[in-house]
């Protein structure tokens, strides 16, 4: 593992999509045909293409080492920074630019990813001798999942993006224009449609943990669809999203106690349905996250944590949003640990104090979730609401699941469309705090301007937020590149 690792940072830096390294463009060309001779070599690059989520590189980190995460509460009404990081408290107060540091390692993960994804895909092709069809199979929708997925988060983020659907082998090639939002949707649908038949069955007996199976495409092809409805108001799109929702919901269940999500004993199981795997489960080779070190205090105990640096810390509106009786307050936050009391709350969720309690260096092996199962229910009740213009039986019964586990009471019946739809917006930001998910919740829901002003009185918030800025750096490199609006 550790040598595809490697090797794929290699082929990433050097002919990645779109960035530079030492503001200089040193991109060539490479040839990689040797590499691949035999399915073992395949599966190998497969390993490596899901470690360039996580592993460290000169381009900031794994997508999801810190990055990703970090933004999304950031940017919105959940968080404020307090770390040395000019880029991260540009975000939290919305005075971000073109040259944002953290924008431009989002968008580098992404493409580095997704060059891999195209290599995958092509060279599984010329690859003859396949010990059983089903390998050939998986490790193609494993590689159209991902490409499916980061263009979702990509459109999402930037609107209009280069859609490369083909490996970048010169530099030439990376000279690729925005593709319309339309577009890009549709062969997001398309990639997660074949990933969710592909993806059928695993062959891999070794390869289980860490894997997306189809129910995470189905999964994620609801969300798309969600998503995509609400940008266009579009019926067809909600209808959609509650036919892949009905494909997952009953498959799994949720954890009984919210806390038990983020334990190491359950990483890869219960109500996840896919995450990013921290704890090396896929080999060696895997570094560790960033969940202590950047949202920990450190503690005096030696019970506690070491070298928490608690940089994003929750503001007082959303602490002070939970009931004490909700079981969420006290799994998601911290105010005080053995007798020492902290100057307010810091999130702890990720933080499993019986097996990494002590940590010296703040490492910890928790993994990144993806999706999980309350996310399924809480977008089935949205779905329905959007379809029917106001909650169903059926709407209620899954919002108040949630609602049930975390010690509250079933949501008040006779809700109108729009009260229903601010109660799902209300839920989803007490169940997924840190979670990455609440900038795209505000703004698939409307409600970033809004909620952001409330939170952050002198936040700069601007229409134009509803999009990141295209990063600089990648114009610089790629001239067909145009700007979003508002950053120019």
């Amino acid at each position: 593992m550790k040598k595809i690792i490697i090797f794929l940072t290699f082929l990433s830096i050097t002919f990645g999509s779109c960035q530079d390294f030492l503001e200089q463009d040193l991109r060539s060309e490479l040839n990689y045909d040797n590499y691949f001779s035999s399915e073992k070599d395949l599966v190998s690059f497969a390993d490596g293409m899901f470690g360039g989520l996580i592993t460290w590189t000169w381009t900031g980190g794994g997508l999801f080492f810190n990055n990703y995460w970090v933004l999304q509460d950031l940017a919105s009404d959940n968080c404020y920074e307090t770390g040395p990081s000019i880029d991260m408290l540009d975000l939290a107060q919305f005075t971000f630019d073109v040259n944002n540091a953290t924008v431009y390692y989002i968008w580098v993960g992404c493409y580095e990813v997704l060059n891999s994804t195209n290599v995958l895909l092509e060279e599984s092709e010329n690859i003859k001798d396949y010990s059983r069809p089903e390998i050939k199979n998986h490790l193609q929708g494993e590689a159209y999942f991902l490409r499916g997925m980061l263009y979702f988060d990509l459109v999402r983020l930037f609107g209009d993006v280069p859609l490369q659907l083909f490996s970048t082998k010169t530099a030439a090639e990376t000279q690729i224009a925005r593709t319309p939002v339309a577009d890009v949707y549709e062969s997001i649908i398309s990639d997660l449609e074949k990933a969710e038949q592909l993806l059928a069955v695993n062959p891999f007996p070794n390869r289980v943990a860490g894997m997306p199976t189809s129910m995470t495409a189905s999964a994620l092809l609801a969300k798309v669809y969600l998503t995509r409805g609400a940008l266009n108001n579009n019926a067809a799109d909600f209808n959609s999203a509650r036919t892949y929702l009905e494909k997952v919901l009953g498959h799994y269940t949720l954890e009984p106690e919210y806390a038990d999500i983020f334990k190491l004993s359950n990483a890869n199981s219960g109500e996840i349905l896919w995450a990013i795997n921290f704890s090396g489960t896929l080999g060696e080779g895997w570094t560790t996250n960033q969940f202590i070190v950047r949202l920990m205090p450190t503690t005096i105990s030696e019970n506690g944590t070491r070298n928490g640096q608690g940089w994003e810390r929750p503001l007082d509106i959303l602490y002070d949003s939970f009931s004490d009786t909700d079981k969420r307050k006290a799994a998601t936050f911290i105010t005080e640990f053995e007798g020492e009391t902290f100057d307010g709350p810091f999130i702890r969720k990720y933080w499993d104090q019986e097996a990494e309690g002590g940590r010296q260096n703040g490492e910890s092996d928790v993994d990144y979730i993806y999706l999980r199962y309350s996310d399924v229910l809480l977008m089935y009740a949205e779905a329905l609401n959007e379809i029917h213009k106001g909650p169903t039986t059926e709407a209620y019964d899954a919002i108040n699941a949630i609602r049930e586990r975390a010690n509250l009471d079933d949501l008040a019946a006779g809700l109108s469309y729009q009260e229903f739809k601010d109660a799902l917006l209300q839920e989803r930001q007490w169940e997924f705090v840190m979670e990455g998910h609440r900038w795209f919740d505000l703004v698939r829901m409307g409600k970033l301007l809004e909620r952001v002003q409330i939170a952050k009185p002198t936040a700069n918030i601007q229409t134009y937020h509803l999009l990141f800025p295209i990063p600089q750096k990648e114009r610089y490199l790629n001239h067909k590149l145009t700007q979003n609006e508002g950053y120019n």
